[in-house]
């Protein structure tokens, strides 16, 4: 007979938990660093209490991570920045010549509630592996239909990880954002 109570956990398995979740937590916010200023505003609000960066790093390490340790990654495809009830675009083109990125949309504004021609349009451009991230500076409205976005100096020869943003005129409210792909 064996008494249940008496074991205890094996160590090995206790330490590679830890070290699992200690590294699922530094890729996450590693992932989140270079677009902070863009999760809060796209986690601003949230159902429950926390912060912004809070909620972006719960959906981070609950849909967006891979693999095994030590080989644990974010896959930026399945990534947030933003999270709301705005409808998003519907994107019909895009295009990437030399540090110019351009992307285009049914500029039609559907009849899901809270969504309005004045909405604003913000494009991110990241370089996961760099970690640097760009937006549009100026206001692009749902309505135009089209936004066109210069990156910086140093950014140009990476690839970038594109995600579409839709917020409101006072960015209280925004929509999930969109993934649009991998540019070289």
């Amino acid at each position: 007979m064996k008494i249940l109570a008496m074991q205890s956990p094996k160590k090995s398995n206790i330490e590679n938990g830890r070290q699992t979740v200690r590294l699922k937590f530094q890729k996450a916010r590693q992932f989140l660093n270079p677009v902070n200023a863009i999760i809060q505003i796209g986690f601003a609000r949230g159902k429950n209490k926390g912060t912004a960066i809070g909620r972006a790093m719960s959906y981070i390490l609950h849909s967006a991570m891979e693999g095994l340790f030590p080989d644990i990654t974010v896959n930026a495809s399945q990534a947030r920045l933003s999270a709301g009830v705005i409808s998003g675009l519907r994107v019909t083109d895009i295009s990437r010549v030399g540090k110019s990125i351009s992307v285009s949309w049914d500029p039609q504004v559907s009849r899901v509630a809270c969504t309005e021609g004045d909405d604003r349009v913000l494009l991110c451009a990241y370089a996961v592996e760099q970690e640097l991230a760009a937006v549009n500076e100026e206001q692009v409205w749902r309505k135009a239909g089209k936004l066109q976005l210069e990156l910086p100096a140093g950014m140009e020869q990476f690839g970038v990880h594109l995600y579409l943003i839709v917020h409101d005129r006072s960015k209280q409210n925004c929509s999930n954002s969109q993934y649009l792909g991998w540019y070289n």
